[in-house]
C-alpha cells in the first residue's frame, strides 16, 4: 500500500451533543452557553490513501462510519465521523473551521451560542461543492432555492 496514515486526534468541547436537526438529519448542538471565540472541535490526522488503494481492497473501511476528504488529485483522507461531520450549513453560521486545511479541523464559535442551539458553519465560504440546495431556513438565507 502506498499511503501514509496519520494518527487521529480528536477533541470536542464537553458541551456538544448530537441530536436530530431541523436543517439536515443529524446535527451538533450546544448543551450550555458557549462564548464567541471558544474552541468547539479539533480533529487531526486520518487514513490517507489513493482511489486505487480503495478499489484494490487494500483499504477496507465502513463508508458510513468515515468522512472522506480529497487531499489532492489522487489522494484521499478518511476520519471517523463525529461531531465535526454533523455541523450543518447555515447562511448565518455561529461557528467557523479556522484550519482551512484538509488534514485537520479546528472549529471555533463565531459568536455567542445559546444552550440547545445547533452549531452551524457556512460551507459556501469553504467552496464546498457538496452543498447543492440550502436548507438553513435562516432569515438571512442567501439562497433562493430551498429544500
Amino acid at each position: 500500500m502506498n499511503y501514509r496514515t496519520e494518527p487521529v486526534t480528536m477533541w470536542f468541547d464537553r458541551r456538544l451533543v448530537m441530536r436530530k436537526s431541523p436543517i439536515h438529519g443529524t446535527g451538533t448542538f450546544a448543551t450550555e452557553d458557549i462564548r464567541a471565540g471558544e474552541a468547539l472541535i479539533w480533529v487531526t490526522g486520518g487514513i490517507v490513501y489513493t482511489p486505487e488503494d480503495w478499489h484494490s481492497g487494500q483499504v477496507q473501511l465502513e463508508p458510513d462510519m468515515y468522512n472522506e476528504e480529497r487531499l489532492g488529485e489522487n489522494l484521499l483522507i478518511a476520519t471517523p465521523k463525529s461531531f465535526h461531520y454533523y455541523i450543518n450549513h447555515s447562511c448565518e453560521p455561529n461557528a467557523i473551521d479556522q484550519s482551512h486545511h484538509p488534514t485537520w479541523t479546528h472549529y471555533i464559535a463565531l459568536r455567542d451560542i445559546r444552550a440547545n442551539e445547533e452549531i452551524t458553519a457556512n460551507y459556501i465560504e469553504y467552496g464546498d461543492p457538496r452543498l447543492e440546495v440550502c436548507a438553513c431556513k435562516s432569515p438571512g438565507c442567501r439562497w433562493t432555492q430551498h429544500v
